[in-house]
């Protein structure tokens, strides 16, 4: 039977690409054909055609390869709807040349290469939109949302192991996350940091179905280094340059479930303004509960900064620049255990973008009281200047 998780990707793509030739009759023959490149194939069903699955498996689909798709459509097939014109020697020409790629596995994501850490992604290869587009139960994500997402997992002195801060995968080997998060009172109250855990959705299951739809199993990588912002000082209550990355012990396989968020790279970036609408999400505690077992998320409009500014001096609290305001509407705020969470929106391509880091904040959901976050524009040089292959 066919993973669920390729159902949800077939889904899109029969909407998107083969709608129109949804008319089209199972016929039980097995035809000839000739794909948009003019190379014979036979014409079968998707789901039998291993280089055409793979093309429609990718985190993105591009608009060339949409139209590739729909002109390999074909009607005397076999099999499962919709029918494809499969190449016979199982090798599909890349659709923007005219050179052949051998196709990939069905069951291969795209692989963690050694020598590529050091590179940042920009759109397409970052920032993935969910498939589904849904929210569900008033702020729980999509199953595929936000498929950056991390969870950072202590171990306290009597070895007990507890998943406390937030962080979002910036390539194949580094996670961003808050310095509160690595070093600091967390260790004395919560743990030792040692390993990350990424393609969650819901903590208290094995594997995360919503309806006929199924995420792959989580992944958990050790970490390697870590690696606090050199200007940061624990013992400061204002907190400034609360940043730090993570290098995990081995690359991470990327998936459906799995993809990096964009950062705002110089050629990417743009203005935040004052009222701006921001996403923050996490597994923090909500208004009913501790914790949230689902990933969560929530709209906030940015923050003056001078007023926000006023505000925090008021409690003997400075705040810089690098800091940016968000919130302080009553009981919408990011909270425990959100922190070292991303502050996102989408903005260039339409892709994710990670404009801040959750920081701290005059507890949670306060009237008048916005949180916190570390501005991550303000320090791209030091994460392109630290991170390594």
């Amino acid at each position: 039977m066919m993973k669920s998780t390729t159902r949800q990707v077939l889904g899109i793509f029969w909407t998107t690409c083969l709608l129109p030739f949804t008319v089209l009759q199972l016929v039980r023959a097995q035809g000839s054909c000739t794909n948009p490149r003019q190379n014979s194939g036979l014409c079968m069903s998707i789901y039998d055609c291993p280089s055409l699955l793979a093309v429609v498996q990718q985190s993105y689909v591009s608009a060339q390869d949409r139209m590739f798709l729909r002109d390999s459509q074909c009607n005397n097939g076999y099999g499962r709807l919709p029918h494809v014109c499969c190449p016979i020697e199982r090798r599909v020409l890349d659709t923007t040349t005219a050179r052949t790629v051998t196709s990939p596995t069905r069951s291969g994501g795209q692989q963690g290469q050694q020598g590529q850490g050091n590179l940042l992604p920009s759109p397409p290869k970052c920032g993935p939109h969910s498939f589904s587009n849904k929210v569900y139960n008033g702020n729980d994500t999509a199953l595929d949302e936000f498929t950056w997402m991390a969870l950072l997992e202590y171990v306290d002195r009597r070895g007990r192991r507890e998943l406390s801060c937030g962080g979002s995968l910036i390539n194949n080997r580094y996670i961003l996350t808050a310095a509160h998060c690595v070093i600091g009172d967390v260790e004395k109250e919560v743990g030792s940091l040692t390993t990350v855990r990424l393609g969650e959705y819901d903590t208290s299951k094995e594997i995360d179905c919503i309806d006929d739809d199924c995420n792959q199993p989580i992944v958990e990588r050790g970490i390697e280094q870590k690696i606090v912002h050199p200007q940061y000082d624990p013992a400061d209550r204002n907190r400034v340059h609360d940043i730090a990355l993570l290098r995990l012990d081995q690359p991470v396989v990327l998936n459906e479930y799995i993809q990096p968020v964009c950062l705002p790279l110089v050629s990417t970036r743009r203005a935040i303004n004052t009222g701006e609408i921001l996403v923050v999400s996490g597994w923090g505690r909500t208004t009913t509960a501790r914790k949230s077992n689902i990933k969560q998320r929530l709209d906030l409009p940015v923050n003056d900064h001078d007023s926000c500014t006023r505000k925090f001096a008021t409690r003997q609290i400075n705040l810089i620049n690098s800091q940016l305001c968000v919130g302080g509407e009553f009981y919408r705020d990011s909270c425990d255990g959100d922190s070292g969470g991303p502050l996102m929106r989408r903005a260039y391509d339409q892709a994710w973008f990670q404009e801040g880091v959750v920081s701290f904040g005059n507890r949670c959901g306060l009237e008048g009281w916005p949180g916190v976050y570390t501005r991550v524009s303000d320090y791209m040089d030091w994460i392109q200047n630290t991170i390594q292959p």
